[in-house]
């Protein structure tokens, strides 16, 4: 049996923060758009003109 090594990823920063808030506000969503790399966002942008 050979050992199979992952390959090691280099980062500049590591990041640890918490997420807190009432159930059902979205708080899995953005952990799940920062692990994906996805910027979309649910909500609609108006200028306010």
């Amino acid at each position: 049996m050979g050992t199979q090594s992952s390959p090691v990823k280099s980062y500049d920063y590591l990041l640890k923060f918490l997420l807190v808030g009432d159930s059902d506000v979205g708080k899995g969503e953005i952990l799940e758009s920062l692990q994906d790399g996805s910027v979309e966002s649910p909500y609609a942008y108006s200028s306010g003109k």
